[in-house]
This record gives structure tokens, sequence and C-alpha cells, in this order.
């Protein structure tokens, strides 16, 4: 019994260390923003080599460098489905598509001026076992 556990344990493992992973496409890294406006966080999951679902993404802002954690404000909290969307780059200079949702925040009005860390905390279950897979990934902004 124990031996199965484990091999179950295993495989969760090794499908979340080969499943790919998202990354924020927009704002880049080191852009300036202004406090209490509008931006738009892009979000790409990569292709995956196991059968993913999606569960939740959270979108924070908090001081820089607190990954895994997402921060003090949360902009975002919910459902993650991201759809093939064409991505404009001309064909032979990138990926003609890619799999990504965009979703609209308000940089807090409190918010210091200074740089401050976007996080995006995803969460999906991975392989033919659904293994529970979770990442966070940030960016650097400076708020103005």
């Amino acid at each position: 019994m124990k031996f199965l556990a484990s091999l179950t344990i295993s495989a969760v493992l090794a499908a979340t260390a080969f499943a790919q992973s998202i990354s924020i496409q927009a704002p880049v890294d080191g852009a300036t923003v202004q406090a209490g406006s509008s931006i738009t966080v892009e979000v790409i999951q990569h292709s995956s080599s196991s059968d993913l679902v999606q569960v939740a993404l959270a979108i924070g802002l908090g001081i820089p460098n607190m990954a895994p954690a997402i921060g003090g404000n949360i902009l975002y909290n919910g459902p993650f489905n991201p759809q093939i969307q064409n991505t404009g780059i001309p064909t032979g200079q990138g990926p003609p598509t890619a799999i990504l949702q965009n979703f609209t925040v308000t940089i807090p009005a409190s918010t210091p001026a200074g740089p401050m860390s976007l996080n995006v905390a995803h969460f999906d279950l991975i392989g033919a076992i659904k293994g529970p897979h979770t990442e966070t990934v940030s960016i650097n902004l400076n708020v103005v």
C-alpha cells in the first residue's frame, strides 16, 4: 500500500516538473504605472505536455521580492480561462498565436510611489490523475 502511495506521489511530482508555466506578458517588467489607474495584465499559459485543468488565478501588488506571496493588495482573484489569441507578431518573428487571458485591474490610489512587485499566483490540476500544481510569477513596476 505504501508503494502505491509513493508511486502516486512520484507521478504527481513528475507531472508537475514537466508542466509548463505561466508568464506575465504585459505590462513589461520595469513599466511605470500611475497610482489610481487601470492597467491590463496579460497572462500567458505556455504550452504543456500534460493535460491541464485551470482552477484559479490571483493578481496582487506588493513590495518587491516577496514571491511566492502576492502582496497586500489583491487586484484580482478568480477563474483563469486562457484562450488561443492572435499575437500580432509577423510569421517567422515569433509565435503567431498564444494561449492567454487579459485582466484589467486598478492600481490602488493609495499605493506609495516607488518600486512595487506585480505578482500572479496560479493554481491548476495536471496530468491524468489531476495532481495539484501552484506557481507564482512576478514583475517589477515603478508606481508614480
